[in-house]
């Protein structure tokens, strides 16, 4: 029966596809996710000229130009209303959304201005770059800068924020889902629950610990998730709301035409997008230190052991969360090569030391 369910909702989902081209309104929207800009150095690209290596920096934007779907929303909150109560209508608007392909956008502030396209998908990535000068004058306190994408006819305008991560310091790389809020990644059912529908809830005391360790060691933010970027928005006022640090988003792209709705959820390809941008991280800053969190319930644990083989001086720390104050043998087994005094497992944050260079608590 649950088998059978879930293939009707797969085959409404479906026909959205077929049939939506037909009925849709064009309320257009444009997201602009939270990204990084690194120090240039010479082996990172030879493609931009008049840039000076370890002084100036490489910027990143990422972002979404879309218009909503109202019969595609439709379909789709009809199929999830079977599996989930009280359905977030703008949340499935955004989930359902069709990508802005080949359009243009200007980028203006930051002494730029210039226009770029979207890709086939409605996307927005772009690398530019920036002297350390400039970086320094549109610096804002807590180590960013902003920058604004508009339309060709300026009908849409966005503000776009740029976390700087310099070769020096602390960064701190934490999942979303499960880790710092309830989820439920090991069922379909829950993730659809804890996505669409209801308020996000945070797991206990992670915000006030990422708040202390902002503090006491200047520590600058990422977000690494699964989730898909059409709900960033969503994400984002949940973290305001629980007073999480400000930082970068790096979220997967959900597409109607390549995977279905639930496959997405499903789908192991999660590992290869962290992977990718963990090394983006550590290959793009010299000597930048490192703390990882993440969970038990996907696949973080090894992700992050494979990571710290490779880069074993430059994390300070791995923390991930568990069901309960015990270890599995499965982290015995997939950290077994990583010093005992380089990770730990919590529960919520009230479980996490107050000073990460001295372990107050030890494995049990």
């Amino acid at each position: 029966m649950k088998n059978y369910l879930y293939f009707i909702i797969y085959l409404l989902f479906n026909q959205s596809i077929l049939i939506s081209s037909l009925f849709y309104t064009k309320e257009k929207q444009l997201i602009l996710l939270p990204s990084v800009a690194f120090r240039y150095h010479s082996n990172v690209t030879t493609l931009i000229d008049n840039i000076h290596p370890s002084n100036d920096w490489i910027l990143y934007t990422q972002g979404w130009y879309f218009e909503e779907n109202r019969f595609r929303a439709k379909l789709a909150r009809t199929a999830l209303s079977t599996v989930v109560n009280d359905v977030n209508k703008k949340r499935v608007a955004y989930f359902t959304g069709s990508g802005k392909k080949y359009e243009s956008l200007c980028l203006n502030g930051l002494s730029l201005d210039l226009c770029v396209k979207t890709d086939a998908y409605g996307l927005l990535k772009k690398q530019f770059h920036l002297s350390n000068n400039d970086v320094q004058r549109f610096r804002i306190s807590d180590g960013h800068v902003e920058y604004f994408i508009s339309t060709i006819n300026r009908d849409i305008r966005t503000k776009g924020e740029i976390f700087l991560c310099d070769d020096n310091g602390i960064s701190i790389i934490s999942d979303i889902d499960d880790t710092i809020k309830i989820t439920g990644v090991t069922s379909v059912r829950s993730i659809l629950r804890n996505t669409f529908s209801g308020k996000y809830q945070s797991i206990p005391g992670m915000s006030e610990r990422y708040r202390h360790y902002k503090l006491i060691y200047n520590a600058t933010f990422h977000y690494l998730t699964a989730s898909p970027d059409q709900l960033y928005p969503f994400l984002r006022e949940f973290l305001d709301y629980e007073q999480f640090p400000l930082g970068s988003y790096h979220m997967r792209h959900f597409s109607w035409f390549d995977i279905n709705f639930f496959k997405f959820f499903q789908s192991k390809s999660f590992i290869k997008q962290k992977t990718h941008i963990l090394h983006m991280f550590f290959t793009q800053t010299h000597s930048r230190k490192y703390i990882l969190f993440g969970d038990i319930f996907q696949k973080d644990p090894e992700i992050y052991a494979n990571i710290y083989q490779q880069y074993p001086e430059r994390i300070l720390h791995i923390f991930i969360r568990v069901s309960q104050l015990n270890l599995s043998n499965r982290l015995k087994q997939v950290f077994q090569h990583i010093p005992k005094t380089k990770w730990n497992i919590f529960v919520n944050g009230y479980d996490l030391p107050l000073n990460i260079s001295c372990q107050l608590y030890s494995h049990k």
